[in-house]
């Protein structure tokens, strides 16, 4: 605690002294419970967690957090009013920093100018913009998530000011090497003014520290931005920007307001101005389950073939990827299925070993959940532990060892996650019999969830096409847009993920298996129509841009619709 309060004494003392006078030292700061703000010359901590002398038993996981809990973890800490008004909020730059990068790029060595996409309008910001160097006029360089399509192009010299998720600054100074004073960590859910600009940042859903930035330019009329990164779109997005938006810019955004939402109806569309829209699946191909759905499928779908030993001999059988034995069932259980043993009270026999692709960051929900169902901890390499520590969960660093015989649960690479993979992965684990193995990936279905297969959706006789009014306004085509919201809001398939209905393996072995799984950490093409039919937005930009026209000319036809389509409907209609 004394270390923090000199922490906190330190940055009021910087930011005092930045602010001049304007500043009365009678102000109260106001405490919120938001994310941690990085000061400029306060490290951001990368590695919070003591080393742990290793044990010479399997671990058992006590943790009794959700895994939704785990990862919405918050720190403490106080704000620096802008102003004696105390309703207005900002992270200020110190005294002496420039308000724009310099030097300029060597012009035999310049990068490609920038896509009008990466430029936010009305502001001097531009987003997810990294390799295009230094660009001209740039005061605020904002990052969405800490994904390598995103922040490609940032080095350790990069002399932008950045602006990020708490998780997602500290994944940018660890593995980047990134100038610690040039990352700017603002806090989640709050109303920040960055260069004369209101800034709040919401969770993005899609992996720890992605962010929608809902930009907010004063001016005789406020123009509203939404910059959605990648994006798993909700009901609880729309209501997030709708609250925010409603809220006079006097006025601040606390977590609060954006937490209490549940119960949030909305009569009228929220307005905004401009949409940049995560189009990665904007294709009627793609229609995925919901997360949680599958989260919790395949948590149960692991304690089941670790509690019953012939579980998945039979789940295969059923699957056809192995025979059902016709002769002495016992003595080819003994041989196929060796490897699991029944439970016992003292210590079971973990002989199974479960393994999830991950990406740097990413996907490490479903680890926490297989994890926490089987009372296993996760085995992690120390350059994934150093990741993972730089999400700030106590928790989740607590699941975590080094040593590989101590977890039945293991995070390797997406590229690990193969037939041949997983099996040379497994002789590198003497201690295992078994090898289990999911792949995390985004996929379609029609009705059941189908491994390996593209197909349409029943809502993709919808055309992109720039039909009439009335033509839109047609019974046939006006049901088949209320399937599509339908979709969207989980009504249709919200009845649960069967695992034997949707569980196949790619692959199987007497001593591998491989799972796809339709995690997706992006929004389905159903998801972004309501999301854009949900809001009253003058401009959708496309964030994912083809180099083939005619794709982009395809979306930008899906969006053409979209637009027309939700005049037809009221917004309690679409939500």
């Amino acid at each position: 605690m004394a270390a923090k309060a000199s922490v906190t004494k330190n940055l009021t003392t910087r930011l005092r002294a930045a602010m001049g006078s304007s500043l009365s030292a009678s102000v109260p700061k106001p405490k919120l419970a938001v994310d941690s703000v990085q000061p400029k010359h306060e490290p951001v901590n990368t590695s919070v967690h003591p080393k742990r002398e290793p044990v010479s038993q399997p671990i058992a996981c006590t943790d009794s957090l959700s895994v939704d809990a785990i990862f919405n973890q918050i720190e403490q800490t106080e704000l620096i009013p802008e102003s004696t008004t105390t309703t207005k909020y900002t992270y200020l730059i110190p005294a002496g920093a420039p308000s724009q990068p310099t030097p300029k790029p060597n012009p035999r060595r310049a990068p490609p100018q920038p896509p009008s996409y990466k430029h936010m309008p009305h502001t001097s910001f531009t987003v997810d913009a990294f390799k295009y160097g230094v660009i001209d006029n740039c005061t605020g360089y904002f990052l969405t998530h800490f994904h390598s399509d995103h922040y490609g192009g940032l080095t350790r010299g990069f002399q932008g000011h950045i602006y990020c998720s708490r998780i997602t600054a500290n994944l940018v100074v660890h593995k980047l090497k990134v100038d610690q004073t040039q990352v700017h960590a603002l806090p989640m859910n709050t109303r920040c003014l960055v260069h004369g600009v209101y800034v709040t940042m919401v969770d993005a859903e899609h992996c720890p520290g992605a962010v929608l930035f809902l930009f907010e330019v004063p001016g005789e009329k406020v123009v509203r931005i939404v910059h959605t990164g990648d994006f798993r779109a909700s009901d609880r997005h729309i209501k997030q920007i709708a609250r925010v938006f409603a809220t006079d810019l006097t006025e601040p955004v606390t977590p609060e307001m954006l937490s209490n939402i549940d119960d949030m109806k909305l009569d009228t569309r929220p307005t905004v101005d401009y949409v940049y829209l995560d189009t990665t699946y904007l294709d009627p191909s793609y229609t995925f389950p919901q997360q949680q759905a599958v989260i919790t499928a395949i948590g149960e779908f692991c304690h089941r073939i670790n509690s019953k030993s012939e579980y998945l001999l039979d789940f295969l059988a059923a699957k056809k990827s192995v025979s059902k034995p016709t002769h002495d069932k016992r003595s080819a259980v003994s041989r196929i299925t060796s490897w699991f043993q029944p439970l016992k009270l003292s210590m079971p026999r973990r002989t199974t070993l479960y393994v999830v692709g991950t990406y740097i960051i990413g996907k490490e929900k479903i680890l926490v959940e297989i994890a926490q169902r089987l009372n296993s901890k996760i085995y992690v390499t120390p350059a994934k532990r150093a990741l993972l520590d730089c999400l700030g969960s106590p928790q989740l660093s607590e699941m975590l060892v080094a040593d590989p015989k101590l977890a039945q649960v293991h995070a390797v690479s997406m590229n690990v996650v193969n037939m041949k993979g997983v099996t040379e992965y497994l002789q590198a684990n003497p201690g295992f019999s078994r090898i289990i193995a999911f792949r995390p990936t985004g996929w379609t279905h029609t009705g059941a969830f189908m491994p390996g297969r593209r197909q349409t959706t029943a809502v993709s006789t919808i055309r992109p096409e720039a039909v009439p009014d009335s033509a839109i306004a047609e019974t046939r085509s006006k049901q088949k847009a209320q399937q599509l919201f339908a979709k969207a809001a989980r009504i249709d398939h919200d009845a649960g993920f069967g695992i034997e209905e949707n569980f196949a393996p790619h692959g199987s072995s007497d001593k591998a298996t491989v799972f796809p799984v339709p995690y997706s950490e992006h929004s389905s093409f159903a998801e972004l129509a309501r999301f854009v039919c949900s809001l009253d937005v003058t401009h959708v930009v496309p964030t994912m841009v083809s180099s083939d026209p005619t794709k982009n000319h395809v979306i930008d036809e899906w969006l053409t619709y979209w637009s027309a389509l939700k005049h037809q409907f009221a917004a309690k209609d679409v939500l």
